[in-house]
């Protein structure tokens, strides 16, 4: 089984997410999800995640994380800097047990839900009353 592409959050060429007008180019934080949104993309496909519009809903970039005070935004970096220390050893195993024909789904699965889980914890990063780009 080959992870399926889900191309409707595909990267801007200029290397801003779609959608993203808080900046005309890239940034560290969105270009950081971007990482995590491609590895979350591949984890989901093996994990068998059917939905292509609930996984591309869950890997659009909040962007109401942006608009976090400073106090806020130094929890959202970390968060995210912890998140990538999960996801990259992570999906590395993954596909070396995909590529020996091992059954990955479960482990895929107890991934995605990781990676959703600490969505759900950025999400409460925003700041009250901001809930555009959720």
């Amino acid at each position: 089984m080959e992870p399926a592409p889900f191309s409707s959050d595909a990267p801007a060429p200029s290397g801003a997410l779609p959608g993203d007008t808080d900046s005309p180019g890239a940034d560290p934080l969105g270009m950081r999800w971007g990482a995590l949104r491609e590895a979350a993309r591949a984890i989901g496909a093996l994990a068998g995640e059917n939905s292509a519009q609930e996984v591309a809903a869950l890997l659009a970039f909040p962007a109401g994380l942006r608009r976090a005070d400073p106090r806020r935004a130094r929890l959202i970096e970390q968060s995210i800097g912890d998140l990538v220390a999960i996801m990259e050893p992570g999906v590395a195993a993954l596909l070396a047990v995909h590529e020996r024909g091992g059954d990955v789904r479960p482990a895929a699965r107890a991934l995605w839900q990781e990676f959703t889980s600490a969505r759900g914890g950025l999400l409460a990063l925003v700041p009250p009353g901001d809930d555009q780009g959720l």
